[in-house]
C-alpha cells in the first residue's frame, strides 16, 4: 500500500514537470527579416554596446523567437528608414505613426504598440507659455516625424505661424534648443520628460495630438510579418503578465526606477518549487513512517530539494502556529543578517505585514486555507524593499506546519508607483486645465470628464455641452463631425458656437476641438476640449468696432474737408456781395445766406469732431464742477418728471479737455436719456477714479492706454437700446428718432469728443431696464486754470505780395478779388510744384504765402518743407478744413506760421494777414 502511494506521488511530480516544461513543437521555417531602426529612446535605439535596444526590439525579440525569424537591423534616421522601406532595402519599419499619406504607401499592423502625446519643450527661462507665444518663433522638429506634423496642424487651427527647422533626431532638436539656435522643440512627451533635463529643457503647457505607433511594411508586401506581429500582440494584450506588458512597464518607466522584471519562467518555477518543497515534506513524513529501511535515500533526496530551495531569492520559512521558526532558507538569513533564525519568533523579526498576527496564523492552521496575499516593507542593505507574502498551512502531524514565502516585488511596486504618479499628474493637469475636457465612446456616452465639465453639468440628466444647444442644425454638425472621427475619416473636428449654461447671465462662446483616441482591440473613442473664448470674442468685436469707427471718421473728415473748401468760396463771395448791397431786402437775403453757411459750417465741425480733426482748446478742468453745472442746466429744461441724482463723486476729478465739448457730450447723452424715458424716470450721474490695467485695456479694444482715468457714468431708467442697433448708435447720421427730431450726429459727436480726449465711451443696456453710458477721461495732475485774455488785433495798412497755393479755383478767385481790391499783389497757384519753381527763381519774391494743406500731388506739408529749404523766414498763412494740431503739428511749431480755419470771412482773412505780418501768431 505504501509503495503505491510512493509511485502515485512520483507520477504526480512527473505530470507537474510536463505541465511546467512543455515540449511543444514550434519548429518553423526560419526567415530572414531586415528591420529599420532609428534613435527614438526608449522606444527604439542603439545602445552603448552597439546593439538594438528599447521597447520595439524587446517585442521583436519575442516575436522572432515565436515565429522563427532571423532578424537583422539596419540603422539610420527615421526619414532614411522610410525611404529604405519603399526601396525594398528593409522588410519592416518600427515606430511609425499612422497618417493618410503614409497609409497610401504602407501597410500597418492592426495592433498598435504604444500611444504617445506630442509636447513642446523649451528652456527653463523661456517666456513661451501657450501656443500663441510660438507666433514668429523658430521651432525644431524631426524630419517627416508625425509629432512635428501634428504641431504644425494644431498651429494652423489657431492661425499661429512659426518657422520650422528640421533635424534628423530628437537629440539634435534638443541640442539646438539648448544652444539657442531655435526657440523650442517638438517631441513625444515621454522622450522630453526623460531627456529634456539633460539639456536644461522643461515641458511647456503646449501638449497636442495623441497618436499611436505601429509596425509597418511597404504597401502590398510582407503581410505575413504583420500577421505574426498582430497574432502575438493580440494574445499578449489579453494577459497582464505577458512579455508585452513586462517590456512596456520596463521601457516606459523612468530610468532611475527601471529594473528588469522577473522572467516568466521564474514566476512559473517559484510556485512549482514551493509546491515541490511541500510535497517533499509530506513525502518524507510518509517515507519515515512507512519505509524506515529507505530513510537514508529519502533524506538524501530531501537534502537535494532543500539545497534547491536555498538558492531561491525569496523569504522561505517554516514556523509553528505560535510563530516559532523551525526552518529558514540561507537567502532569508543572509537578508536579515541576524544569524541562525531557528527558534526565534517570526513576529520579533518584523518582516510580516502588520495585519498578520498570531491569531491569523492559528486561523490558517484551523481552517487549512491560504491566507490573503499581503505586502510588507523591509529595510534591506540600506534601502527599503517590498515583499509579498504567501502563507500556507501544511496538513501534517508535525507542529511546524505553516510555510511562509515572501517574494520580492520591489520592482513591481516601484513601477506601479511610477504609473500612479504619472496618472496623478495627468489627472492634475486635466483637473486644472482652463477648458471643458471630455472623452466619449462611439455611442456618444461620456466615459471621462474633468471637473470643469462636472461643474458645468448642474442638470443631472445632462452629460454633454450639446444638451444645452437648441439649434438642430448645430447639433447635426456636431454629430456629423463625431461620425467622421468614428469612421476614421477625420483627424480633428473644430467648431465654434454659443451655448447658454445654467447660472450664466449670458451665452458663452465655445471653441470646440474633437479628435480620435485609438484604443486597444480597434476601439475608437472621441476626445474633446471645449474652450470658453467669450472674452476673446468680445475683444475682437471691440477691435472691429474701433476699426469701423476709425474708418467712418476718416470718411467723415474727408467729406468735411471738401465741404469746407466749397463753403469757403461761398462764404467769400457772399462777403463780397454784401459790400455792394444797399437794398434792405437783399441785405436780409444775404444775412439768411450767411446763417445757412454758418449752419453748414457747424455740421462740418461736428463731422471733424467725430473724425478727431477739429481744433479745440484743452485745459485743466474739474469734471465734478462741470457735471454740477450741467445738472443745474438740466434741472430747468429736461422736465420736472425726471429726477436727477449725483451722489458718487471722484476724489481726484481734474482732467484736461475742452469744457464746451465735454459738457455738450454729456448734454447729448442726457437728452437721449430723456427721450428713452418718455420724460419720466431717474437720471443718475456719477464720477469715479479707476486704473486701467492691461486686461481692461484689452476688453476696451486697446483704445485706452494703461493708467489712471476718471470715469463719468450717465445712467437712465428708460427702455434700453435693442441689441441689433447697439453697434450703430455712434455712427454719423444714424438715428431712431422721427424726421425732424434729430440729425443722428449727437452720439457721433460724443464719440468724436472721446477720441479727441484720448478716452473711450462704452454702453451697457438691458431691455426695459435702462442704459448706462461710461466715459473714460485720462486723469491729470494739473490744476484748473482760468482762461487767458484774448490778444488784441494789430492794425496794419501795408500792402503785400502774396502767393495763393490752393487746388480749389473758387477759393483762388475769391482771394484774388478780395485781396487785390485791398491793394495787395497776388499770384495764384493750383499746384505746389509750380509755386516752388517760382520761389527757386527768387526766394524773396513773396511777402507771405496762403497755403492749403490738402492738395493732390504735392501736399501742403510737402510744399512747406520745400519752401523752408529755400527761404526759412517765409511767412505762411495755413488754410485748411482739418485740425492744425494733428495734421500740421510740424508746421505750427514755426513762429512765422498762422492758421485760419475754412470757411472764413473777409474780416477773418484780413485780420489773420495783419497779425501774421505783425508777428502776432498765437496758435
Amino acid at each position: 500500500m505504501n509503495h503505491k502511494k510512493t509511485a502515485a506521488a512520483l507520477l504526480f511530480i512527473f505530470l507537474i514537470s510536463l505541465h511546467i516544461f512543455p515540449q511543444a513543437d514550434r519548429s518553423r521555417n526560419s526567415r530572414d527579416v531586415v528591420i529599420g531602426i532609428f534613435s527614438f529612446s526608449p522606444i527604439n535605439f542603439i545602445n552603448e554596446a552597439g546593439q538594438p535596444d528599447g521597447l520595439f526590439p524587446s517585442i521583436i525579440e519575442e516575436i522572432a523567437r515565436e515565429s522563427g525569424w532571423k532578424v537583422r537591423y539596419r540603422e539610420g534616421s527615421f526619414s532614411q528608414g522610410m525611404e529604405r522601406l519603399q526601396n525594398g532595402e528593409i522588410d519592416l519599419m518600427v515606430s511609425t505613426a499612422w497618417s493618410e499619406s503614409r497609409a497610401e504607401r504602407m501597410d500597418y499592423s492592426g495592433e498598435s504598440v504604444v500611444e504617445l502625446w506630442g509636447q513642446v519643450f523649451i528652456p527653463g527661462s523661456s517666456k513661451i507659455r501657450n501656443i500663441n507665444d510660438l507666433q514668429g518663433k523658430t521651432v525644431g522638429v524631426v524630419k517627416k516625424d508625425i509629432t512635428g506634423q501634428n504641431l504644425i496642424r494644431t498651429a494652423e487651427i489657431f492661425d499661429i505661424t512659426f518657422n520650422i527647422r528640421e533635424y534628423s533626431t530628437f537629440f539634435e532638436v534638443f541640442e539646438a534648443v539648448e544652444a539657442g539656435h531655435i526657440h523650442a522643440g517638438a517631441a513625444p512627451h515621454h522622450f522630453g520628460l526623460r531627456y529634456g533635463p539633460a539639456y536644461g529643457l522643461v515641458g511647456s503647457s503646449i501638449m497636442f495630438s495623441p497618436f499611436s505607433i505601429y509596425f509597418t511594411v511597404k504597401k502590398g508586401t510582407n503581410r505575413d510579418l504583420l500577421d505574426d506581429i498582430d497574432r502575438n500582440l493580440a494574445a499578449w494584450k489579453q494577459d497582464r503578465s505577458s512579455v508585452y506588458y513586462d517590456a512596456l512597464k520596463y521601457w516606459m518607466t523612468p530610468e532611475e526606477l527601471r529594473q528588469r522584471t522577473v522572467p516568466p519562467w521564474v514566476r512559473i518555477i517559484i510556485p512549482f518549487f514551493s509546491f515541490l518543497i511541500l510535497f517533499i515534506l509530506v513525502t518524507s513524513i510518509l517515507i519515515r513512517n512507512s519505509l524506515n529501511r529507505r530513510i537514508k535515500q529519502i533524506f538524501s533526496r530531501e537534502q537535494r530539494y532543500r539545497s534547491l530551495v536555498q538558492k531561491i531569492e525569496a523569504f522561505i520559512l517554516r514556523i509553528t502556529p505560535e510563530g516559532t521558526v523551525t526552518v529558514a532558507s540561507d537567502y532569508t538569513q543572509s537578508l536579515l543578517k541576524t544569524g541562525d533564525l531557528t527558534g526565534q519568533n517570526i513576529f520579533d523579526l518584523n518582516i510580516l505585514p502588520d495585519n498578520l498576527t498570531a491569531g491569523n496564523l492559528q486561523e490558517i492552521v484551523n481552517l487549512n486555507q491560504k491566507e490573503k496575499e499581503n505586502i510588507s516593507c523591509i529595510p534591506v542593505d540600506g534601502g527599503e524593499q517590498y515583499f509579498q507574502w504567501h502563507l500556507h498551512s501544511v496538513g501534517t502531524e508535525e507542529n511546524d506546519n505553516i510555510i511562509c514565502i515572501g517574494i520580492n516585488v520591489t520592482d513591481r511596486i516601484r513601477v506601479e508607483s511610477a504609473l500612479k504618479v504619472s496618472d496623478e499628474r495627468f489627472i492634475s493637469f486635466m483637473n486644472n486645465i482652463p477648458a471643458f475636457a471630455y472623452i466619449r465612446d462611439s455611442q456618444g456616452k461620456l466615459v471621462y470628464t474633468n471637473p470643469a465639465v462636472a461643474a458645468m453639468m448642474s442638470n443631472p440628466d445632462s452629460d454633454s455641452l450639446e444638451d444645452y444647444i437648441s439649434d438642430p442644425e448645430l447639433i447635426r454638425k456636431i454629430n456629423d463631425g463625431d461620425q467622421r472621427i468614428i469612421n476614421r475619416e477625420s483627424e480633428m473636428e473644430t467648431l465654434e458656437y454659443e451655448v447658454q449654461l445654467p447660472g450664466e447671465g449670458r451665452p458663452i462662446h465655445i471653441h470646440n476641438i474633437r479628435f480620435p483616441i485609438n484604443m486597444p482591440h480597434n476601439e475608437m473613442l472621441i476626445g474633446g476640449f471645449a474652450i470658453d473664448v467669450s472674452e476673446s470674442k468680445e475683444i475682437e468685436e471691440q477691435l472691429n468696432q474701433s476699426r469701423k469707427m476709425e474708418a467712418i471718421g476718416e470718411l467723415a473728415g474727408g467729406i468735411a474737408h471738401d465741404f469746407n473748401n466749397q463753403l469757403a468760396g461761398i462764404m467769400g463771395y457772399t462777403d463780397l456781395l454784401s459790400h455792394g448791397i444797399n437794398d434792405e431786402r437783399q441785405e436780409k437775403y444775404i444775412s439768411k445766406l450767411k446763417s445757412a453757411i454758418e449752419g453748414a459750417s457747424e455740421l462740418t465741425s461736428q463731422l471733424l469732431s467725430f473724425s478727431r480733426k477739429s481744433d479745440r482748446e484743452h485745459r485743466a478742468l474739474d469734471i465734478n464742477d462741470l457735471t454740477e453745472e450741467l445738472i443745474s442746466l438740466l434741472s430747468h429744461s429736461i422736465g420736472i418728471q425726471i429726477k436727477i441724482h449725483f451722489n458718487d463723486k471722484a476724489d481726484r476729478s481734474v482732467i484736461v479737455g475742452d469744457k464746451n465739448r465735454i459738457q455738450n457730450a454729456l448734454l447729448n447723452i442726457s437728452i437721449n436719456a430723456r427721450d428713452a424715458m418718455d420724460n419720466q424716470g431717474d437720471l443718475y450721474f456719477s464720477t469715479q477714479n479707476i486704473f486701467v490695467d492691461e486686461k481692461m485695456s484689452a476688453l476696451q479694444g486697446y483704445v485706452l492706454e494703461p493708467g489712471p482715468y476718471v470715469k463719468v457714468s450717465v445712467e437712465d431708467s428708460g427702455n434700453g437700446i435693442p441689441k441689433e442697433i447697439r453697434d450703430k448708435i455712434f455712427e454719423p447720421f444714424f438715428t431712431t428718432k422721427s424726421e425732424g427730431r434729430g440729425t443722428g450726429m449727437g452720439l457721433a459727436q460724443v464719440y468724436g469728443t472721446m477720441q479727441e480726449h484720448k478716452g473711450n465711451i462704452t454702453v451697457q443696456s438691458t431691455r426695459d431696464r435702462g442704459t448706462v453710458f461710461s466715459l473714460y477721461f485720462p486723469g491729470s495732475e494739473e490744476h484748473r486754470t482760468e482762461a487767458e485774455t484774448e490778444v488784441n488785433l494789430v492794425e496794419d495798412k501795408k500792402n503785400y505780395t502774396i502767393a495763393v497755393v490752393d487746388d480749389e479755383s473758387m477759393i483762388r478767385e475769391f482771394l484774388k478779388l478780395t485781396l487785390s481790391g485791398s491793394g495787395h499783389t497776388l499770384r495764384l497757384f493750383e499746384k505746389g510744384e509750380d509755386f516752388i519753381d517760382t520761389l527757386k527763381e527768387d526766394k524773396n519774391r513773396y511777402d507771405l504765402v496762403i497755403l492749403d494743406m490738402i492738395m493732390p500731388g504735392m501736399s501742403g506739408v510737402e510744399c512747406y518743407r520745400e519752401m523752408m529749404k529755400i527761404n526759412s523766414r517765409m511767412r505762411v498763412l495755413l488754410s485748411s478744413g482739418y485740425s492744425r494740431k494733428e495734421e500740421a503739428e510740424e508746421i505750427m511749431a514755426n513762429k512765422n506760421v498762422l492758421y485760419i480755419q475754412k470757411p472764413f470771412s473777409i474780416t477773418e482773412l484780413t485780420t489773420a494777414i495783419r497779425n501774421l505780418m505783425a508777428g502776432r501768431n498765437d496758435h
